[in-house]
């Protein structure tokens, strides 16, 4: 089973500050071992470096050159597979937009939303499982919360 990981996942796994730090981390180091399947996009790393390097988003931003270091190494990663969102993407999320009358930045979510289901993913691991409920072809988990 794959699991698109959303940004957040990503920036609790790299933000020395955040309490799902660790959490975050394991889950990324079972990826990293090939232990589970997961899945990201070069969205979800522009928005891990937009957040990561940002003061007025995390307590201790990392450096550009850190963060920058980190998406290329989740890049190159043979354990983490990288899925890419196309023209049909784009038309996928707009038509989404104008369906489910998304507005602002919530179309950031859209697009990650047409994006799995271009690549028939079932499952976004997010923190945010709310913002994924209206699209009914993904399922969103949590893998923060809980024991």
């Amino acid at each position: 089973m794959r699991m698109f990981l959303d940004t957040n996942i990503l920036v609790h796994a790299y933000n020395k500050s955040s309490p799902m730090r660790e959490k975050a981390s394991a889950l990324l180091m079972s990826a990293l071992r090939n232990e589970v399947r997961v899945v990201v996009s070069p969205q979800v790393l522009f928005e891990f470096y937009s957040v990561i390097t940002n003061p007025r988003h995390v307590e201790k931003p990392l450096r550009p050159d850190e963060a920058a270091g980190i998406c290329l190494d989740l890049l190159a990663s043979s354990h983490i597979e990288k899925v890419c969102s196309t023209t049909s993407t784009a038309r996928e999320a707009l038509s989404l937009a104008e369906e489910l009358n998304i507005a602002g930045s919530e179309i950031f979510d859209c697009v990650l939303a047409a994006t799995v289901k271009e690549n028939g993913i079932e499952f976004i691991y997010t923190e945010n499982v709310r913002d994924f409920k209206r699209y009914e072809f993904v399922t969103a988990q949590n893998p923060l919360s809980g024991p």
